[in-house]
């Protein structure tokens, strides 16, 4: 990672991978990360180029959308 990284959670994706989502400086801009980290083989979770890197000022918009995610989910069914 380059500039600073700041790790805010992680969700596990499946056995051998889960999403970091953290907040991260890149080149000077401010960015909401949220990138695959995959266990290599080593027993340790490595970074892959697999992810999203957005800059800050999108991240309502990202919370936004995922909110309607989770309540068109909810509404098919398929979320509590």
């Amino acid at each position: 990672m380059d500039d600073a990284y700041d790790l805010i959670g992680a969700v596990p994706k499946n056995a051998a991978e889960e999403v970091r989502v953290a907040l991260s400086e890149f080149r000077g801009a401010s960015l909401i990360d949220l990138r695959i980290f995959a266990d290599l083989g080593d027993g340790d979770r490595h970074p892959t180029k697999k992810g999203l890197a957005l800059r800050i000022d999108r991240l309502p918009q990202l919370i936004d959308a995922l909110e309607r995610a989770r309540d068109e989910a909810a509404r098919r069914g398929l979320i509590a």
